[in-house]
């Protein structure tokens, strides 16, 4: 998939039936995928999926998601990308933080898996993303409804990088939580070593961020997480509850185990 985030700042050629995108002397290529079996051709163009890695409409993006039922798909700046599959240390870290937050959050704050879809709209709500953050937090009251099936009003969006979607994470998606008016904290979690980012919207500018906050055993020992917008603090240790990093992470002797 960091093909498809490529695909945003890069101009395209076509290479022996492949599509190409150059950086200097590295082409990254994939063959065009619309005749598998998995992406039928129609003689009705209506009904033909949109081709991967190109810019397509809102509208092409809804139907793309009805007709494939196996996997989900971001729509970021006009471009779909497909949710991919997780490692266990990912989902690990992503249960550990959903269940410390519920434990703290007050009504009407709640927290979101990422099965749950997130709409971004810029301050004007003329551009539209929808997104599946690792964690979202929400306090408007209608995004917790029972029936809902789309986050309307994120305060908070928590993403557990990847080294498959960390460019995304960090470039395209980040770009696109800043412009959204309702979202004040975004979270970056490190699942390789215990390192949690939080950046913050400086309240009296909703277009300026604080730089970013970085929470570490050897930058901020002892420091707890501190969720700023929702009023939680959580401890380090706590998140990455159970992740296998070795005893001298934590400064623990491991003869006194």
């Amino acid at each position: 998939m960091r093909f498809l985030a490529k695909n945003l700042i890069l101009s395209s050629s076509e290479i022996n039936g492949r599509q190409c995108d150059t950086i200097g002397a590295k082409t990254a290529c994939f063959m065009e995928e619309m005749s598998m079996a998995t992406n039928p051709m129609h003689d009705d163009p209506a009904q033909n999926w949109p081709q991967r890695g190109k810019a397509m409409s809102e509208e092409a993006y809804h139907r793309l998601e009805q007709r494939d039922p196996v996997y989900r798909y971001e729509y970021i700046q006009g471009r779909a990308y497909i949710v991919g599959g997780i490692t266990v240390g990912h989902d690990r870290l992503r249960y550990n933080l959903h269940s410390l937050l519920d434990q703290q959050l007050t009504k009407p704050c709640a927290s979101f898996g990422s099965i749950v879809q997130v709409l971004l709209t810029n301050q004007e709500g003329d551009t539209k993303h929808f997104v599946y953050p690792d964690i979202t937090i929400s306090c408007m009251p209608d995004d917790n409804l029972p029936h809902n099936d789309l986050i309307r009003s994120p305060r908070v969006v928590i993403e557990v990088l990847a080294p498959s979607t960390e460019w995304r994470d960090r470039e395209v998606k980040f770009c696109a939580y800043q412009y959204c008016p309702t979202i004040q904290e975004i979270v970056f979690i490190n699942q390789f070593s215990p390192l949690v980012e939080v950046w913050r919207r400086d309240k009296r500018s909703i277009s300026c961020w604080y730089p970013v906050q970085r929470y570490s055993q050897f930058e901020s020992p002892g420091e707890a997480v501190a969720f700023n917008s929702v009023n939680v603090q959580i401890a380090l240790e706590e998140i990455y509850q159970n992740s296998d990093f070795g005893a001298e992470v934590w400064g623990i002797d491991e003869d006194e185990e």
